[in-house]
């Protein structure tokens, strides 16, 4: 199974959202999301968490908090594990990749509104919320399977 991360940015006053390239459809398609991305050999999970923010958008982390919670999902022929991550970065200069288009800062209830988002938004902002105040919303991991739906 491909292990993956998933990191909401944010920078103490907005989160951050990612045009994907929909040119490109190995990013995912035309839609708003946030950073993700593989974690490599010899990587542990923040290490990729740090790594794929400052790729995908020239930005630096400060501080990551584990979210305990992830999804399983079937994509391009393989199974992948992306564990969510809150990453709180240093105002900076966005330089996007080639994987995104476009992006935007947006307060939690806007970005909850835009990111495309497959689960429920609700418990998104719940998850967001907590992790802002330095709680965990899930005390055992979650994990969403999508691979059979």
């Amino acid at each position: 199974m491909n292990k993956k991360i998933l990191a909401f940015v944010y920078d103490k006053e907005r989160f951050l959202l990612l045009r994907n390239n929909s040119e490109d459809l190995s990013h995912g398609g035309d839609h708003w999301f946030t950073v993700t991305g593989s974690i490599e050999k010899d990587e542990n999970e923040k290490e990729a968490v740090k790594r794929e923010i400052k790729e995908e958008t020239n930005l630096d982390v400060k501080e990551i908090i584990d979210l305990n919670w992830a999804s399983i999902y079937s994509w391009d022929g393989r199974d992948h594990k992306e564990k969510n991550f809150l990453a709180f970065v240093k105002k900076g200069k966005i330089k996007l990749s080639q994987e995104h288009v476009d992006f935007m800062w947006l307060k939690l209830n806007d970005f909850i509104e835009k990111i495309n988002w497959d689960s429920d938004k609700n418990v998104l902002k719940k998850v967001l919320e907590k992790a802002l105040k330095g709680e965990i919303l899930f005390k055992k991991e979650k994990i969403d399977d999508f691979r059979n739906k």
